[in-house]
């Protein structure tokens, strides 16, 4: 993996809570911190615009107002996780501040071949200049960043992917180092200039001249920029290079977002105001994807957010969105461990579904996107919350038992609002053990338990709450919820995967059962060979068989008047021999014979040659005959 993909840490104060930080915590939490925020409905709206610097809070400074979020590595590794995305920057209101994301590597949904979204080239651009020799890094990095994200604003309209070449990205390094080199002032120069600056301009030298080294730097990535335009500028009309569109993964889900393909493919969709989705393959089925390169795209959650994603449509271009139904799961961490809601004394639970209803289409039974927009609910949830409810206690150092959670439960006040909640507890209680991070049972398990404890009461009072989660594919994120429409999907992909296996298995029966009838035919093709062949050798033999017999009737017929001792002259010279073939004699001077290398038969030469057109054996020996 490419060096230049781990971004530096050098501006970041160990053991602090910075501003992005603040974006994952409940709001409530962030009034805790911050009590000039407290009768603020939506104070994250106020902290976008608060300098970086004022944010930093220490963690061993907050009261224990993060029990719910675990350790401290816990607690530092989902803010990692949530934060780290294209343009977080601009979400979280740190236009002037160095990128603290790290570069992802996206593959395609094709070959696994690497693509990166173009404004982390930029990321990748900053994480070059801290590998530069010399000093005043940070320096250059803070003069430098305006022009990058200045530039990376360009290609932030669209969401653009290009190819991850690890060799090109060290080329570009190579020629940013050998530039950045012929910069550096040699040390008597450098003391030449540190006495003149200091002298006509009472500036201090090191300043100046980071000054005029960040100078030289966005020269030369000027430059670069203008070499790779494929690379860091939007994809022009006439590019050869295929649309880039991501497929969104989600477990076992696959789809698009429909304004991302109306776009791309010119294509004429039905779109909402909502983040409509469309399943891949039906986009698969349904248009011409030959110049399109799918790039897979995970969705990624940290324990209590999921990772903004961001968004260019037409319309609204640099905005950013997570799915609906995790908008659904954060406005209930919201409601039960923030504002403490369902803690009040007569409150009435459907509130919550008209609330619910006026944001979300509880009928939609596609996933959808919604937009990150925390004054959605920030009204109703200030004005819900409850500052007389009791805090959820601490576990024990050796844990938390059933018994105990449901003790907490009355003890929070829940059994008021739900009688029927303790009777949750079991099975939330064993999801949450499953899911623990340490050997025993802590506090951030115990608000989980109470949290689900909750949700799973307002699912089953409001129906159409449930189904809206089971449409959006959240059931199996809300511990222990018994869903019928899961259970009855669960019985038909069972018995449609045993269908589907009976299916193969006939299919493969009739594959065998072909290939058993192909082998016959052929052998009984190979058969009725043997037997033609066999006829026709019987018929050869028959044939010989009659004229052998004639041969010995011949034979056995023929007289030769020998005396004993003594040879008739005139006997002998009256001899004649007989052709074989035509049955008449051979006259020695006047006809061309032809011997049997065999027997020594003579054959009339042209009884032989009409012979040998249709046999290869001598008449009377059936040894092979020579060939004329």
């Amino acid at each position: 993996m490419s060096r230049f993909l781990e971004s530096c840490k050098c501006i970041e104060a160990p053991m602090c809570l910075h501003k992005e930080g603040f974006f994952y915590l409940l709001n409530e939490t962030v009034r805790e911190f911050h009590p000039n925020l407290k009768n603020v409905h939506c104070p994250k709206e106020v902290l976008k615009k608060e300098k970086a610097e004022s944010l930093h809070v220490s963690i061993d400074k907050s009261n224990h107002r993060l029990r719910m979020y675990g350790s401290l590595e816990e607690l530092s590794e989902n803010i990692t996780i949530y934060k780290n995305f294209p343009g977080n920057s601009q979400y979280f209101g740190l236009s002037g501040e160095p990128y603290q994301t790290n570069p992802i590597i996206y593959k395609s949904l094709k070959n696994d071949e690497k693509y990166i979204v173009k404004p982390d080239l930029f990321v990748i651009f900053q994480n070059m200049i801290t590998l530069l020799p010399g000093g005043n890094l940070m320096e250059i990095i803070l003069r430098v960043v305006p022009f990058l994200k200045r530039r990376h604003a360009s290609v932030q309209k669209t969401t653009e992917f290009v190819k991850f070449d690890e060799k090109r990205i060290e080329e570009i390094y190579k020629k940013m180092d050998e530039k950045f080199n012929k910069i550096v002032l040699p040390e008597e120069e450098q003391y030449l200039s540190a006495t003149l600056l200091d002298y006509f301009l009472a500036a201090p030298p090191d300043v100046m001249i980071a000054n005029y080294r960040a100078a030289c730097v966005l020269s030369i990535l000027e430059t670069i920029i203008d070499d790779n335009p494929d690379m860091f500028l939007p994809r022009g009309r006439d590019s050869e290079e295929p649309v880039t569109l991501r497929v969104f993964e989600d477990g076992d889900q696959q789809f698009l977002m429909k304004s991302e393909i109306s776009d791309a493919l010119k294509a004429k969709l039905t779109l909402n105001k909502r983040l409509d989705t469309i399943s891949l393959e039906e986009v698969l089925k349904n248009f011409d994807t030959k110049n399109i390169e799918f790039i897979r795209y995970p969705i990624l959650r940290a324990k209590h957010r999921a990772t903004p994603i961001p968004i260019s449509t037409q319309e609204t271009p640099n905005e950013f969105c997570i799915l609906a139904i995790d908008s659904f799961f954060e406005f209930f961490k919201e409601l039960t461990l923030g504002s403490k809601y369902f803690q009040k004394a007569n409150i009435n639970v459907h509130d919550v579904f008209t609330v619910l209803s006026n944001v979300f289409e509880l009928d939609c039974s596609t996933l959808y996107f919604l937009r990150c927009d925390e004054e959605r609910f920030s009204s109703f949830i200030s004005s819900s919350r409850n500052d007389s409810a009791k805090n959820i206690r601490n576990a024990k150092s050796d844990g938390f038992t059933l018994q105990n959670l449901k003790n907490e439960l009355a003890h929070l006040g829940l059994t008021t609002t739900f009688p029927e909640i303790q009777d949750y507890a079991e099975t939330v209680y064993v999801e949450v053990d499953k899911r623990k991070k340490e050997k025993v049972l802590r506090t951030c398990d115990l608000f989980d338990a109470v949290e689900h404890c909750q949700l799973n009461c307002v699912l089953e009072r409001l129906p159409e709450l449930k189904r809206f989660v089971h449409n959006q594919k959240g059931c199996h994120r809300v511990y222990g919820l018994k869903c019928e429409d899961c259970a009855a999907e669960t019985r038909e992909t069972q018995e449609n995967q045993k269908l589907s296996i009976l299916e193969k298995e006939l299919a493969d029966l009739k594959i065998a059962h072909q290939k058993i009838l192909e082998e016959n035919q052929q052998k009984s093709l190979e058969i009725q060979e043997l037997q033609q062949k066999n006829l026709r050798l019987s018929v050869k033999n028959e044939t010989n068989e009659v004229k052998m017999k004639q041969l010995t009737d011949k034979l056995a017929n023929s007289k030769l008047s020998i005396d004993e001792g003594n040879y008739s002259t005139a006997c002998t010279s009256q001899l004649k021999i007989q052709c074989l073939i035509c049955e008449k004699s051979i006259e020695s001077e006047k006809d061309q014979i032809i011997r049997c290398p065999l027997c020594k038969r003579r054959f009339h030469s042209k009884c032989a040659i009409d012979w040998l057109k249709e046999h290869q054996q001598c008449p009377a020996c059936n040894g092979d005959l020579p060939k004329f």
